[in-house]
């Protein structure tokens, strides 16, 4: 068994797979297992993740990221996890100094990482202990789940807000991840873009937040 399972949601974006295994093979230094997760229908980004050679689960839950991340942790066993982007450019090492982290201090769970952009505070991305789902969950209100079923947005803030109300959350601040999400490009100096997959994610922001305020109370 290796010692870190990679977990990559991907939708409608068969083009740009190869890129990302091959990226993450050429920089990860830890055994590693990469997952892909897909919707069942996602056809054409099935057979692209096929041919990558990663792992390819299909989501058996509600359709979107939360639902996919949940099918893959399920189906998998590495005793840490990174839930990852189709639009993540790792960095040489990316894993090492929150793994180090893990393996050193037994009752820190989750271990933030930058996402490369000036506005970051290491709450988006992170590596997770798995023992840390299996026994308390990473969410307050529903057992063994990483994160709660919002449509997309807001997922991550819930996760990392919980898991620093419990007191077992740092962060690394090395260099590890560039996130080259269209809501950052204006930071870079680039032309803000979209694609299919974004406007999916963005179209259900308002609904989103609406969860979010009406479980707030649970975990800030």
């Amino acid at each position: 068994m290796n010692k870190l399972a990679i977990y990559c949601p991907t939708y409608k974006r068969p083009k740009v797979l190869q890129a990302v295994a091959d990226n993450i093979a050429a920089v990860t230094t830890t055994p590693y297992t990469l997952y892909f997760g897909l919707e069942p229908g996602d056809t054409e980004t099935i057979e692209a993740a096929k041919a990558t050679g990663a792992r390819v689960i299909i989501n058996t839950g509600n359709p979107g990221y939360s639902d996919t991340l949940q099918t893959m942790y399920e189906q998998s066993d590495e005793p840490f996890f990174f839930p990852a982007n189709d639009d993540f450019t790792f960095l040489p090492g990316w894993e090492l100094g929150a793994l180090a982290m893990l393996d050193e201090q037994l009752d820190l769970m989750v271990v933030g990482l930058s996402d490369g952009n000036p506005s970051t505070n290491y709450s988006t991305i992170n590596i997770v202990r798995r023992s840390y789902i299996e026994t308390v969950s990473g969410v307050i209100d529903m057992p063994n789940r990483v994160l709660y079923p919002y449509h997309h947005n807001f997922s991550d803030t819930e996760f990392h807000a919980t898991a620093i109300k419990r007191n077992v959350w740092d962060k690394w601040e090395g260099p590890a991840i560039i996130h080259e999400h269209p809501g950052f490009a204006a930071m870079r100096g680039k032309t803000p873009w979209t694609d299919e997959t974004y406007d999916k994610n963005n179209a259900t922001a308002p609904r989103d937040a609406e969860i979010f305020t009406n479980r707030k109370h649970l975990f800030l």
